[in-house]
């Protein structure tokens, strides 16, 4: 019930340059805040100024309840309050103790009682050009409040009292008070809009949505582009600052009273929790009085659920209160699942000093119990992930590879590849404990049962692997188990794994590291290839080895050739390691001449078996630092134990250095352009016949020294090896048709011969006619030929529009090869946008087309398990590495629902386990996917 209100008046004369405060004696019956400001002429462009006037002859009201409460008139016979002493303030202490009151707007009407300004406390004032009728009555005249739903002001249902705030914006005047030709009669009770903002409030009496309560009262007006729009700004507390973030909706458009965009963000800043509570309480005004009743509390700052809703694009708010004992081992199991933390760091001293210090009631959980609810939340989000790709619109790809841990214990891991809406989407699907030897047979036998587990056999397209011998065997045996998979003609060889094959058949001719190193050097490096992850050294049964088809001489005169280079990679290898590992001498002194030279501070890198490139990373640095290295080696006896002669390179040992680097730098670029997230297979065969190009050119330089041109002959038939091979592989040639950029004109570019490229035309037409052209579409109205028969017109001409609907389906790979290529680098990315234009032929391109060329992505996935068991902890169980590397990663890309954490924080906590690391051993059957939840 809107409170009624009397308006007193005020013949004090203000002070120059202060605004003064009225305090006067209010009427019994009154319970609003109504006070009058004295003369003082209007601010001119300025915006919170220290010493601002009210506007002459206003009256200033401030609203605390509500802004358009109807108006009960003094009568004339009341003889006139009696007059306190007036209190001189500075604004910022008005504007203080208005907020105190719980006042955010002030309202001021001008002599007439019209509504003139309206001012948020802090913020800029609107002004308003409205004609307001006055009352016929001689006891109110002079004293005229508007009418309820006046658009002087919003309606007596809507109140406007929320949190002040700043607005850097100043509003410009959008109307000439001078100009006569605004002045209107006005009809009975209607009321003529004649700015933006007294149509601004008009449209406010209108507002029912509690969403309108997470935003500041009164919205912002705009012109972008010549439209008009009304800015809204979230008014979520963030600690001591606000969100502040700027919803714009334009009134030009049909849905210009949607508050969709108000709801999505208020949903994200606020959390589901304090929107569902503000949807139930019905109206705005319910929705502003809980938000007030509530501010600072658990509603405002939200629940764990909302905490967790409104992490992204760089922003993450807190709560002001502490977590309860559910919300605390929800937090627990996403922080130690996404950052590799062991179990039992909850039981840590530092760790339980920071949480309770000033909070000692603050809850922690048992190392068990996080290891139970990260096993359940696992468990969980397994069955969601298993559904969401059963329900993908397109087929699904696979990457496989074996890994021994730091803990000899063997894995086999499998990530998953697709696309959404024109995004490869890669996700690490499972990676579980293969305890026998690493054969093909038991390797597909894995790989089967992890898809058979999530229900997927029936959705694969391709399987990516690198080139070792048991995957030729493991792609037979899944060939065998799963029928839809045809077996080596959807096999994609990871081509990180080819070009690191190419780099090494290169510099296998040069390369014995062991050969003429110190007992101390050869127990490092082999300490450091552990370190870099057992079993991680590629498989080198596809390098080409010249030397075993040599004879003798041959051998003897490729030796003496060779030595040279030999010599290179022996003496800066040792050289980095005697810096490295010379801590006291060395070391120093190889910082000083950095200094000196004014180098940036980096040491020489060695070139490790199991670490890609590192060959090509040692050159690269010993050739930039080239002087740097001729320093230290030098043999000025004034150097003493500070310098390494006996590492010095000739001038000939420079030059061949620097060649080496040259050629592998093309490599070295292959291999980072393909371990950049998920490059598209469609992009393999040009980067081949690019990298062939580059190292037939150089083969041929004989600027070059003999044994490097030699070894570049090498590399390219080791290369060529494996171009061949995919021939056997229809999934390169499918993709690259399917490739805007590329079509069948790639082929004719670059001189392949015409049967091959009918061949190629050949296996993707057959490919689109046996498994896309009739294939249903989702939302894609069904053309039946039928229906022209049983037309009630019996000439087949009158159904010729159908019948060219229902053939052009049929057509959609020639009118796509008919076209010239475009110059197009996202292929995905393009045929999501041609869905409507090619329904069934977009579908096969963008299966294809989202195909991963690599398997790093599982490579990655061993990189992060290295980090999560350390030396040091060495015991965890194969269970507990499983549901953490999964977890973490499923967390960290939004797959992971709020509902199953919380699901698995209520469940009963766990005493403290005697296991290594707090570890909880879930009972058989933990992870079983359910066939249907329902």
């Amino acid at each position: 019930m809107a409170s009624q209100s009397k308006l007193i008046t005020s013949d004090i004369t203000p002070v120059p340059g202060r605004r003064q405060r009225v305090q006067s004696q209010r009427s019994k019956d009154s319970d609003a805040h109504l006070q009058e400001m004295p003369d003082s002429p209007p601010p001119q462009g300025r915006k919170n100024s220290k010493n601002r006037k009210r506007p002459s002859g206003a009256t200033a009201e401030k609203s605390k309840v509500t802004p358009a409460a109807e108006t009960t008139s003094t009568p004339a016979a009341n003889p006139p309050a009696k007059r306190r002493r007036t209190t001189v303030v500075t604004e910022e202490e008005d504007d203080a103790r208005t907020i105190a009151e719980g006042v955010d707007t002030i309202i001021t009407k001008d002599k007439d009682g019209n509504i003139s300004r309206l001012q948020r406390i802090g913020g800029p004032t609107i002004t308003i050009r409205t004609h307001t009728p006055t009352v016929q009555n001689p006891s109110t005249q002079g004293n005229v409040m508007p009418r309820v739903g006046s658009p002087g002001l919003p309606s007596a249902s809507h109140d406007t009292q929320v949190a002040a705030e700043n607005i850097d914006d100043e509003l410009p005047p959008l109307q000439d008070p001078d100009d006569s030709d605004d002045e209107m009669d006005v009809e009975g009770e209607e009321l003529e809009e004649f700015s933006d903002e007294a149509e601004l409030l008009k449209m406010m009496t209108k507002w029912t949505s509690p969403m309108y309560a997470f935003y500041s009262p009164i919205p912002e007006i705009e012109y972008r582009d010549g439209r008009k729009c009304h800015i809204f700004r979230c008014t979520a507390q963030a600690n001591v600052t606000r969100c502040g973030h700027r919803i714009v909706r334009y009134l030009d458009t049909k849905d210009a009273q949607s508050t969709s965009n108000l709801r999505k963000h208020a949903r994200k800043c606020w959390g589901e929790d304090v929107i569902k509570e503000a949807d139930e309480a019905g109206t705005l005004d319910a929705a502003r009085t809980l938000l007030r009743k509530d501010a600072g509390s658990d509603k405002r700052n939200g629940s764990i659920t909302s905490h967790f809703a409104r992490q992204g694009k760089g922003r993450v708010t807190y709560s002001h209160r502490q977590h309860t004992k559910q919300e605390s081992r929800a937090e627990h199991v996403r922080w130690i699942a996404e950052s590799s933390r062991p179990f039992a760091i909850v039981k840590d001293r530092g760790y339980n000093c920071l949480m309770k210090t000033g909070r000692p009631s603050c809850y922690v959980p048992s190392p068990s119990t996080v290891a139970r609810d990260v096993k359940t939340v696992f468990g969980n989000t397994r069955q969601r992930i298993s559904e969401m790709l059963q329900e993908h619109e397109g087929d699904l790809h696979f990457a496989t590879d074996a890994w021994t841990s730091p803990n000899h214990r063997p894995y086999v891991a499998v990530t998953v590849h697709f696309e959404d809406k024109g995004k490869p989407v890669s996700l690490l699907l499972d990676i579980v404990e293969v305890a026998k030897n690493h054969t093909g047979e038991n390797l597909a036998e894995a790989f089967v049962e992890i898809l058979e587990d999530f229900k997927l056999s029936d959705k694969i397209l391709s399987i990516t692997c690198d080139n070792a011998s048991n995957n030729d065997t493991m792609i037979e045996a899944i060939a065998e188990a799963i029928d839809d998979f045809p077996g080596e003609a959807n096999r994609t060889r990871c081509f990180a794994h080819i070009t690191n094959l190419v780099a090494k058949s290169l510099l296998k001719q040069f390369d014995e590291l062991a050969d003429g190193l110190d007992v101390e050097e050869v127990e490092t490096r082999l300490r450091e290839t552990e370190e870099n992850g057992p079993g991680e050294k590629d498989n080198e049964d596809g390098l080409i080895d010249e030397l075993a088809a040599m004879t003798v001489s041959e051998r003897e005169e490729w030796e003496e050739q060779v030595l040279p280079a030999k010599s290179v990679l022996a003496k800066l290898r040792k050289l980095s390691f005697k810096i490295i590992n010379s801590s006291t001498i060395l070391l120093p002194a190889w910082n000083a001449i950095l200094d000196e030279l004014k180098f940036k501070p980096k040491k020489l890198p060695r070139d490790v078996a199991t670490r890609w490139n590192s060959t090509y990373d040692m050159l690269e640095v010993a050739v930039e630092y080239k002087r740097a290295i001729k320093q230290i080696t030098s043999d000025d006896e004034e150097a003493g134990d500070r310098a390494v002669p006996e590492y010095r390179l000739s001038s000939k040992e420079w030059k061949i250095a620097e060649q080496l680097r040259d050629v592998l730098k093309i490599l070295k670029d292959a291999t980072l352009f393909f371990s950049r997230s998920t490059p598209s297979l469609a992009t393999v065969i040009p980067a081949m016949d690019h990298i062939d190009s580059v190292l037939t050119t150089q083969s041929l330089n004989a600027a070059y020294d003999p044994a490097i041109r030699a070894s570049l002959c090498i590399a390219k038939k080791t290369l060529n090896r494996y171009y061949n091979i995919t021939d056997y592989s229809e999934v390169y040639r499918i993709s690259m048709v399917l490739h805007p950029r590329h079509k069948l004109a790639y082929f004719r570019k670059v001189g392949w011969s015409p049967t091959w490229i009918d061949t190629a035309h050949e296996i993707v037409q057959t490919e689109y006619e046996r498994k896309y052209k009739n294939m249903a579409i989702e939302g894609e109205e069904e053309n039946e030929v039928e229906e022209v028969t049983t037309s009630v017109s019996n000439n087949i001409f009158d159904s010729l529009p159908m019948l060219a609907t229902a053939g052009s389906t049929q057509d959609e790979l020639d009118r796509y090869l008919s076209t010239d290529p475009e110059n197009v680098d996202d292929g995905l990315a393009w045929w999501n946008e041609r869905r409507a234009m090619y329904p069934h032929l977009s579908r096969m391109a963008l299966n294809y087309l989202s195909i991963p060329a690599t398997s790093v992505d599982v490579e990655r996935v061993f990189s992060r398990g290295r980090i999560l068991l350390s030396h040091i902890r060495n015991r965890l169980s194969a269970q507990s590495t499983r549901a953490l590397l999964c977890l973490g990663q499923w967390s960290l890309h939004g797959y992971v629902h709020d509902d199953d954490i919380l699901a698995a924080a209520a469940l009963p906590e766990v005493p403290d386990g005697e296991g290594e690391d707090g570890d909880f051993l879930m009972p058989d059957g933990w992870d079983l996917i359910e066939s249907d939840k329902d």
